[in-house]
């Protein structure tokens, strides 16, 4: 009974001293603690001149997500942008069964261009009023480039930039010269915002300038201009009556009165019928050619005009014309002799060759850049025969358009680069694109070139024969699924799974920018960059 009695007392100890014991577990949540949890990832994952992507993970309860940002290096000194989320709005970008790791990715923009800027974001439950701590990144962005370019006569420049999808935020426009000397800088009126134009006048001809454009402080593009013309030269500005004949005497004239560098100007948007050679007499040093656009972008227009080399000249340019040669040579070159040859913004349409140099004549640099080139014959867009030199023919930044026979006939040892080249032929046949001396072999660079259209049902060759010291890659270049190729391939060109109907937007009128949507790899990088 005494041990009955003694296990009794035990258990009723045991049990008194367990319900007086304390649930050290049962502690208050300091209110530095009570809070949401902050996201696990928070990233830029895209940045451009004007916006940035931000990733980020869900925070768990939270309703919404309210962004800061500030121009400085993690300091949040002074908030300039601050946004809010709801989290019923986001659509997940990434989803997962672990709430935490669900991704979202926010577009943030009305930023400026080489601004570095500072961004935290935290997440707030609304009905319970708890916050999660700050996620914080700094990144910068790159430069803005508002300009989409420039049309320039011998004394002024037209800037004009974009205003689509919706007319920038733009206070002035200052150009400098080469030293970052202020020129002129030009408040911009309503009108001008909303146009995207702007003109500088009474500038220096053949210069090198800089144009900035403003909103406030903030640089939103920059861009390198020139002038038309030769610098220090003497400028002939032609009379509507001129032909060949009458430029070609006003040419030695000023010779004879001690010009040795010549800029000869035609009028925008006006026709001259020149109607045969301009002669380019001996005792000119250098000598530009040059033309300029209207408000609307009309060039001056020369009828069949054809340029000739009385001996020799050390540049020749020609800027900013449209010219036709009726079926003949742009410019003939026997036995001449020539520095460089630059044609720049030019129209070029019913010629047999833009160039042709033949018998002992010595090129250094042929050029072409930033033209329309239309309607060439059967010696190729571009000849040269056996015997001559030349250092380099370049070709840039051009459209051509029903080429006849070849890009190129080139018998001489040089360098030969296509570069952002838009080639269509619809109803005209080339059979090959270069014909060559396996003698005298050339290297041969396409970079970025798009080739379009049936050929006029012709198949395309690369070179005219099979050249064995000669070897053309086409690697990065594209054709259109149309365009058939003949037996000797265009090795390692891309083809564009679709016919140029498909494939440009209004390639019937000569409107070659790609269409949306397709899936086109080479999309702001092969072409002619006009069409971008």
């Amino acid at each position: 009974m005494k041990n009955k009695l003694l296990i009794f007392k035990v258990l009723l100890l045991i049990i008194t001293l367990f319900s007086c014991e304390k649930d050290y577990n049962d502690w208050d949540v300091d209110a530095d603690h009570d809070r949401l949890f902050k996201s696990i990832v928070f990233e830029t994952s895209a940045i451009a001149p004007t916006f940035v992507e931000i990733k980020f993970t869900k925070s768990i309860s939270a309703t919404k997500y309210v962004f800061e940002f500030s121009k400085d290096n993690l300091e949040f000194k002074e908030i300039v942008k601050t946004v809010e989320l709801s989290a019923s709005s986001l659509v997940p970008f990434a989803n997962s069964s672990d709430q935490a790791k669900i991704e979202y990715r926010q577009v943030f923009d009305e930023l400026d261009g080489t601004t570095g800027y500072s961004v935290r974001m935290k997440s707030i439950d609304e009905a319970t009023g708890k916050e999660s701590k700050y996620n914080q990144i700094y990144f910068s962005t790159p430069a803005e480039q508002l300009f989409k370019g420039f049309t320039a006569a011998s004394t002024s420049v037209s800037l004009n930039w974009n205003i689509l999808p919706a007319v920038p935020k733009v206070t002035n426009v200052i150009l400098y010269n080469e030293t970052s000397v202020v020129v002129k800088d030009i408040v911009l009126t309503d009108s001008q915002k909303n146009s995207g134009k702007v003109t500088f006048d009474n500038l220096t001809n053949g210069t090198n300038y800089i144009a900035k454009i403003f909103n406030g402080t903030n640089v939103r593009g920059i861009l390198n201009v020139k002038t038309t013309g030769l610098a220090n030269s003497t400028i002939y500005n032609v009379l509507l009556t001129d032909t060949a004949a009458s430029i070609g005497t006003t040419l030695q004239g000023l010779v004879a009165g001690g010009a040795k560098d010549i800029t000869v100007e035609f009028a925008p948007s006006t026709a001259y019928t020149i109607g045969g050679d301009i002669t380019i007499p001996t005792g000119v040093n250098n000598i530009a050619f040059v033309g300029s656009a209207d408000e609307n972008g009309h060039l001056s227009i020369l009828n069949n005009t054809r340029f000739k080399v009385q001996d020799k000249i050390n540049n020749l340019i020609l800027q900013n014309l449209v010219t036709s040669s009726a079926g003949n040579f742009l410019i003939d070159l026997p036995v001449k002799i020539v520095n460089d040859i630059q044609i720049e913004g030019c129209h070029i349409i019913n010629l047999n060759s833009i160039v042709r140099v033949s018998g002992a004549s010595v090129v250094n640099n042929i050029n072409i850049n930033d033209c329309n080139i239309s309607q060439t014959g059967g010696y190729g867009m571009l000849n040269v025969g056996a015997g001559g030199t030349v250092s380099s023919i370049n070709v840039s930044n051009c459209t051509l358009k029903e080429i006849s026979t070849r890009f190129a006939d080139v018998r001489v040892k040089t360098n030969i680069n296509f570069k952002n080249i838009t080639c269509v032929n619809i109803t005209m046949g080339m059979g090959h694109l270069w014909n060559f001396d396996n003698n005298n072999p050339v290297q041969v660079s396409v970079q970025n070139c798009i080739i379009a259209g049936p050929n006029g049902g012709m198949a395309l060759n690369s070179t005219n024969g099979t050249y064995s010291n000669i070897s053309i890659s086409y690697a990065g270049n594209y054709k259109t699924k149309d365009l058939t190729i003949g037996i000797r391939p265009l090795t390692s060109i891309v083809e564009v799974p679709l016919n140029i109907a498909d494939f440009f937007v209004e390639h019937a009128i000569g409107i070659f920018r790609i269409k949306s949507g397709i899936g086109f790899a080479g999309t702001g990088v092969a072409g002619d960059p006009r069409w971008f």
